[in-house]
């Protein structure tokens, strides 16, 4: 076997949960910090993050195959000739 790579590694709950609270709830670090030691120091999580039992309940990525962190599940990008959605014309085709 042998250490497993970094991307297979769990993400770490208290940094998650301390960055998605901070979106919430921005002027109030000590509520994120309470809330994210209380949340991560349950021993039945299933949200996939470090000391969970399980990914059962984590986000899913758009193809819903494995758990990502939020905000990190962006769409395959797909590159087709003729088709270039950055330049000028592409935007405005698209409403940009």
């Amino acid at each position: 076997a042998g250490v497993p790579l970094e991307a297979d590694a769990a993400a770490d709950c208290f940094k998650d949960c301390f960055k998605n609270c901070k979106l919430i709830a921005p002027k109030d670090p000590q509520y994120c910090q309470n809330n994210c030691q209380e949340y991560c120091a349950q021993s039945d999580r299933t949200d996939g993050l470090s000391g969970s039992v399980s990914s059962e309940g984590g986000e899913t990525g758009i193809l819903g195959m494995n758990t990502v962190p939020k905000g990190e599940d962006k769409p395959p990008e797909v590159k087709l000739p003729g088709l270039d959605f950055s330049s000028g014309k592409g935007k405005k085709l698209l409403g940009y």
